[in-house]
């Protein structure tokens, strides 16, 4: 019997234990290939909790960071098997539409070859003069569970809302 409660024991520490794994990408523009040096990328892991008909999504885990000078990152993924399998992903840089590992912009379209892997490789387009900055940073904000992202995303998408401000204040005028 206590053999049983042993192995019984060793089985909920390894489920219960986070178990952890790395993973690298790429991140790269759509148009060159060329590595993007300097972009943010967040990961956000989620747990979902309560009964049926009453269910929330909490954040379980956050990170952030800068992809280095070959467009690269590496994240320590979670094995944990009350973790939700997907992390929800938002990758931005200035100059460039943000990526996120749901839907398109600008359309909003929902992504559907996306595949949490080793070796990724997220293209961004080059953000066009006719897109919205407005509907833009509407868009960056949705990817994050937690509403806008971390610190570094915050900054690094600051300036973008100063003009979406502008562009939603000339459409008030308009």
């Amino acid at each position: 019997m206590k053999i049983q409660h042993a192995f019984l024991a060793l089985i909920i520490i390894f489920l219960t234990s986070g178990c952890n794994a790395e993973m690298t990408g790429t991140v790269v523009d759509a148009e060159t290939g060329a590595p993007i040096e300097g972009a943010v990328v967040l990961v956000e892991w989620t747990v979902t909790k309560g009964p049926p008909g009453l269910r929330s999504t909490e954040i379980y885990k956050t990170i952030e960071l800068l992809t280095d000078k070959n467009g690269k990152f590496t994240i320590v993924t979670i094995l944990d098997p009350m973790v939700n399998k997907i992390p929800h992903l938002v990758i931005y840089k200035r100059g460039y539409v943000a990526w996120n590992n749901q839907y398109i912009f600008p359309k909003w379209e929902r992504r559907k070859n996306f595949e949490l892997r080793d070796g990724m490789m997220m293209e961004m387009e080059k953000f066009r003069n006719y897109y919205s900055h407005y509907d833009h940073v509407s868009f960056i904000s949705s990817g994050a569970v937690s509403g806008s992202g971390g610190e570094l995303l915050e900054r690094a998408y600051s300036g973008e809302r100063l003009l979406a401000d502008q562009e939603r204040g000339r459409r008030k005028k308009d």
